[in-house]
């Protein structure tokens, strides 16, 4: 966490960030172990959104010594107040079936952000599901590209783990926003606020 508040530090003099935080590991396993006795897939997608702004309050905490909006956000109108008062706003889950991913996407397009950049274990979008055989990595690909794949492969359950869904992969594509997927390395995600080549998909129409 202290390189990560080292490397705010540097961006914060010309950058304001918008922080989407994930459900991750835990709300995964516990969707996927509450599933026995629940289910309504609102109500499963009310969990992780529940975990989702459980680990936003502890990014929160964690990155204090910065002007941090105070509240987690949960609704786009709020967004607009905390990013005009903050430099950092941090947001989880906002509706059922609405992803984080998609919550990110909505939130550059109401800025006017034209980049995303999408930090997880994994860094590169692949032609299909990566445990499936002949997968293939695609280090560059168009927006159309991204939402065909996104169309084919996210089934939009709740607690699932596919790389992009397919509602922020449209919402990209209709507002043009570069997508920059990157791996959790301080030293890759400092290539991206860089703009330097880094290891990882590049979602941009040429």
């Amino acid at each position: 966490m202290e390189e990560l508040a080292v490397l705010l530090r540097k961006r914060l003099k010309t950058t304001k960030f918008i922080l989407v935080v994930g459900g991750g590991y835990s709300s995964r396993l516990y969707i996927r172990s509450t599933r026995s006795i629940i289910s309504n897939n609102a109500i499963l997608d009310q969990i992780g959104i529940a975990f989702t702004r459980i680990n936003a309050l502890i990014l929160k905490d964690l990155l204090s010594e910065f002007n941090v909006y105070p509240n987690i956000v949960t609704t786009m109108e709020e967004l607009n107040a905390g990013i005009t008062l903050s430099d950092i706003v941090i947001m989880g889950g906002i509706i059922p079936g609405i992803t984080t991913d998609s919550v990110a996407m909505l939130a550059c397009e109401l800025t006017g952000c034209k980049e995303m950049i999408n930090v997880s274990n994994e860094s590169y979008v692949h032609d299909r599901p990566v445990m499936e055989k002949g997968s293939k990595k695609l280090p560059k690909l168009s927006h159309q590209q991204l939402v065909d794949i996104a169309n084919k492969y996210d089934d939009r359950s709740a607690g699932s783990n596919f790389i992009l869904d397919f509602f922020a992969a449209k919402i990209a594509k209709r507002s043009k926003i570069d997508i920059l997927f990157v791996n959790d390395s301080i030293k890759e995600l400092d290539l991206v606020l860089s703009g330097k080549k880094h290891n990882g998909s590049v979602v941009k129409d040429q």
